[in-house]
C-alpha cells in the first residue's frame, strides 16, 4: 500500500475497523449425562450444588424429580436425562451423589440433574458447528450447536427451547 492509499484509508476509518474484527469466545458449563457430554452457556448457570433436599410434587411431569428450597426460592429440580430422552436407571442415590446445575430459563430458575461436572470450556463462535441430525440422540431442537474436541462432541443445549414449550 502506498503513501496516499494509507491516508485514504484513515481517512474512512477502514484500517481500525480491519484491526478489531475478532471471533467472539463463547464459555460453557460441560457435563456428563451418561455418555455424552453436554453443556449450557455459563452466562445462563447460577450456580452448581448437590446434596439437597428434594421433595417429590404429586402429579408432575415423570421427568419433574420434585422441587428444592435454594436460599427461599422454590426450584424445580428435573431429571435432564429423562427429559432429553436419554435412557438410562435414576440411582437411588441420585440426591446425595449426583449434581444439580441451576440455570436460568425463560420460566426461572430450574435445577437439572447431571452425572458429572466437566468443567468450563472455551472455544470460538466459528468451532460451533449445527447439530447432527438424528446421530446423537437428543432431539435437536434442544441442541443449539455441537463442538468437535479432541476425542469427544460437546453438545450445547439450547436452554430457551427447553423449557418455553412446557405450559
Amino acid at each position: 500500500m502506498n503513501e496516499r492509499q494509507d491516508r485514504e484509508m484513515n481517512i474512512i476509518g477502514v484500517e481500525e475497523l480491519i484491526g478489531e474484527i475478532k471471533e467472539r469466545e463463547i464459555q460453557v458449563i460441560a457435563f456428563r449425562l451418561k455418555d455424552e457430554l453436554v453443556s449450557v452457556p455459563i452466562e445462563q448457570v447460577v450456580e452448581i450444588t448437590n446434596n439437597r433436599d428434594i421433595t417429590p410434587v404429586p402429579k408432575a411431569p415423570s421427568y419433574v424429580i420434585g422441587v428444592m428450597n435454594l436460599r427461599g426460592k422454590i426450584v424445580p429440580v428435573i431429571n435432564l436425562k429423562e427429559h432429553l430422552g436419554i435412557r438410562d436407571i435414576v440411582p437411588e442415590d441420585v440426591y446425595s451423589k449426583n449434581k444439580i446445575v441451576i440455570v436460568e430459563t425463560p420460566k426461572g430458575e430450574v435445577g437439572i440433574i447431571v452425572d458429572k461436572i466437566v468443567g468450563s470450556i472455551k472455544f470460538l463462535e466459528g468451532d460451533v458447528l449445527p447439530e447432527p441430525i438424528g446421530t446423537i440422540g437428543i432431539d435437536v431442537k434442544y441442541i443449539s450447536g455441537v463442538v468437535q474436541l479432541e476425542g469427544d462432541l460437546l453438545i450445547i443445549l439450547n436452554i430457551e427451547s427447553m423449557f418455553n414449550q412446557e405450559g
